[in-house]
């Protein structure tokens, strides 16, 4: 049987799992309030086709101003939650955390504003220019020319991303694991000009070197290092051979790429 402690600690996380919700329901309708104006105004136009009523054009401009609302909806949550984030202090602690516990408390508040932009836009934010933005804001390291296609990207206050990184499509980046009635969080690091596949699985405590690509409908485990100029794929990945010295891009390929002199240089990953 459990003990009392364990049973108070598991009430007491119940609570604070409560009073996150609705916290972040009370982040959501602070954003939600001027998308609310512009379709209440989109609704409310009234059109008249010379001296008739046109009820048809006035339910397009409703309907059209509403879908407009959903997209200022999003624009104005990506800078809700950071502010939210700089007012309530939340840091997430790095390594072991219980899960019944009060210290799992801020980082279950922090990846939940992650998580609830991600499941409400973030599919519409990213390949955006501003999405890269957004992850500064909420904490992650970002490098110059970043291409995020995915939006599965957690704990960003312990991501780094270096310069000229490709991220694939639905790839996901998890700084966090559970383990043993534990979290467990460590960093994850991703080198220069590195190119992570489609729906590949980047866990915490990754590292890849500069110039690492990996291939798609990988896995990258727990605590992996990956050396630089190197392709990789698989499950769990393995290398599967060394860039060729024209193959690895370097400072000079970035800056005559701003220039429109150069294309960058992305070796296909070989089929296994």
């Amino acid at each position: 049987m459990a003990s009392p402690m364990k049973t108070a600690l598991k009430a007491a996380a119940s609570t604070i799992w409560v009073y996150s919700y609705v916290t972040l329901g009370a982040m959501m309708a602070l954003a939600a309030i001027p998308s609310w104006f512009l379709a209440a105004w989109g609704w409310r136009v009234d059109i008249t086709w010379g001296s008739h009523a046109a009820p048809a054009i006035d339910a397009f401009v409703g309907l059209y101003f509403s879908i407009l609302a959903f997209f200022l909806f999003g624009i104005v949550l990506m800078f809700v939650l950071p502010l939210m984030k700089f007012v309530f202090r939340w840091k997430p602690m790095v390594g072991a955390i219980p899960i019944h516990s009060f210290k799992i408390w801020s980082w279950y508040n922090y990846n939940g504003m992650l998580f609830m932009f991600n499941t409400v836009y973030g599919r519409f934010a990213r390949l955006t220019s501003i999405y890269p933005i957004y992850l500064r804001m909420m904490g992650a390291k970002i490098g110059k020319d970043v291409v995020f296609n995915t939006q599965h990207v957690y704990d960003l206050d312990i991501l780094e991303v270096g310069d000229r990184v490709v991220i694939g499509a639905n790839a996901s980046i998890l700084g966090h694991v559970g383990e043993r009635g534990k979290l467990v969080r460590q960093p994850i690091r991703i080198g220069h000009h590195c190119t992570i596949g489609q729906y590949t699985n980047i866990f915490p405590g990754v590292t890849l070197g500069d110039n690492c690509h990996v291939g798609a409908m990988s896995l990258v485990p727990k605590g992996a290092k990956l050396d630089g100029n190197a392709i990789y794929g698989g499950v769990p990945v393995k290398k599967l051979r060394d860039l060729k010295p024209d193959e690895r891009a370097t400072a000079d390929d970035v800056s005559a790429t701003t220039h429109g002199d150069h294309e960058r240089k992305t070796p296909p990953v070989p089929a296994e």
